[in-house]
């Protein structure tokens, strides 16, 4: 089993085959005129099985010949020589050699099992780690992060990010998938993504030559990060063909809306000239002018329909600027009126608003357009000779209009919903149904604004929907110029 020798143990190799016969010679001469001679050779004998414990074989070998050779050199006569004189000193420091021989391989190789145990359950422990993080991932940079620092502890070599655009020119037969090239200075470890791309590459640059050992964790690593990446790359995969499926319906919701909403206001356009045309002559003025007046407002009708789509067309791409200006609420609300007067029939229009409001720095012609499309709602779906209530209020940071109509209401859970594209709601034949756009588009005025438009919540005493517009109150830094 290969493993990694720590670096606390490559101290060890160094220091302890020549430090352990230094040490046991010292305690030896200290002990030298209490004990026999032969009896110090143990002392030896405890050094060489330490350093075999503490290192392995082959250094166990050096500090058992250099253990006899202090002995000898500082415990036996002549001392300080390498000469012995008595034979029981060469009995004694030949049984020290044969018992370092055979005892400091076994230690050794036991001491060497130990640390491949240990080295083992260490790399089992970073396996489960790993796993344990990559299995929670759900993100590309983090699996590369993750990797990358599992990488590192367990070779200790340098990781690095790479430039995907300098290499890997090369297709992959298989996408979503983490390659491994090896050379003599390290790995490259690639990373594909679902669209066949490079989406980057780890650098590992080897401080010490490639060994089995070496493939082995980086091999298991990658397998592990593997399954991650697929997963992460089938999720982004399964969440791309969602959004073009939906982009796609809303395509098709949007020709179709479009194809009706333009073609109803043509049809009765139509229908009107045509019998202007064809009867002419038997219709009386009462009669023609009802079919001007219809041409006429189906024209309108499909007037503010092709405004409210460029309005959208114009939010979307951003093209609308705020040119913010200084201007009063009730200002606003009266261009309001007087473009829906033609649109209210015999419906009343009640304002309530305070004297002293606060001006408002908005965009005017955008705060006009979202309050028309909000009041234009309120027309469509009020009785006839109904009441629609405009109440302003303000507080210290915002200004509150509600607009409160005595239509059929708003369900709950529709609250929300009649803010969506083409979202429109239809209360028999008598109420026709909206574009579905008014309502979008005053919601992305407000949000520009740093404001919002809302559905408050139904009184069970009373009937209709109450649209609340909120707006920041800004404080003026200089006095309007009608004011200076």
């Amino acid at each position: 089993m290969h493993f990694r020798l720590t670096d606390k143990l490559n101290w060890r190799l160094w220091v302890l085959p020549w430090l352990s016969p230094l040490m046991a010679t010292a305690f030896a001469m200290a002990l030298r005129p209490v004990f026999a001679t032969p009896n110090l050779a143990m002392i030896y004998l405890v050094a060489v099985l330490i350093t075999a414990v503490s290192t392995s074989i082959r250094p166990a070998l050096i500090c058992a010949v250099l253990s006899f050779i202090s002995y000898n050199f500082f415990l036996t006569e002549p001392y300080y020589s390498l000469l012995i004189s008595h034979r029981e000193d060469l009995l004694t420091g030949l049984m020290l050699i044969a018992v370092a021989l055979i005892t400091a391989p076994l230690t050794a190789r036991l001491s060497e099992q130990l640390e491949a145990l240990r080295a083992s359950e260490s790399w089992s422990m970073q396996q489960m780690q790993a796993a344990s993080l990559f299995s929670g991932l759900a993100n590309a940079e983090e699996i590369i992060r993750i990797l990358k620092n599992e990488l590192h502890n367990a070779l200790h070599w340098h990781v690095t990010s790479h430039d995907t655009t300098r290499q890997h020119k090369d297709t992959v037969e298989q996408s979503c998938d983490i390659l491994i090239t090896e050379d003599p200075a390290g790995f490259s470890i690639a990373f594909w993504d679902h669209n066949r791309q490079c989406a980057a590459i780890l650098r590992l640059a080897a401080t010490s030559p490639v060994q089995d050992w070496h493939r082995e964790r980086v091999d298991a690593l990658v397998k592990l990060a593997r399954l991650a990446w697929t997963r992460v790359q089938l999720t982004d995969s399964l969440r791309q063909e969602t959004l073009e499926k939906e982009r796609e319906q809303l395509r098709s919701a949007l020709l179709s809306s479009i194809s009706h909403d333009l073609r109803t206001p043509l049809s009765a356009m139509i229908g009107s000239v045509s019998s202007l045309i064809d009867l002419a002559d038997s219709l009386n003025q009462s009669q023609r002018d009802e079919l001007l007046n219809n041409t006429l407002s189906e024209a309108r009708r499909l007037d503010r329909y092709i405004q409210k789509l460029l309005d959208m067309t114009r939010l979307g791409h951003g093209e609308l600027s705020l040119d913010r200006d200084w201007i009063g609420l009730d200002d606003i609300i009266s261009v309001v009126l007087r473009r829906g007067q033609s649109l209210l029939g015999g419906i009343r229009i009640r304002v309530e608003m305070p004297e002293d409001m606060p001006l408002l720095h908005v965009h005017p012609a955008l705060i006009e357009q979202a309050i028309f499309n909000v009041l234009e709602n309120a027309i469509r779906f009020s009785p006839p000779n109904g009441e629609i209530s405009l109440t302003a209020s303000s507080n210290d940071d915002c200004l509150d209009l509600d607009i409160h109509d005595e239509g059929p209401g708003i369900a709950t859970e529709d609250s929300e919903r009649v803010f969506d594209m083409f979202h429109s709601v239809s209360h028999g034949d008598q109420m026709q149904a909206g574009t579905g756009l008014g309502l979008t588009i005053c919601r992305s005025i407000l949000v520009a604004h740093g404001g919002q438009v809302s559905v408050l919540p139904s009184n069970p005493q009373s009937t209709g929907t109450t649209f609340r517009i909120s707006l920041p109150i800004h404080v003026p830094t200089e006095l309007p110029k009608e004011d200076q």
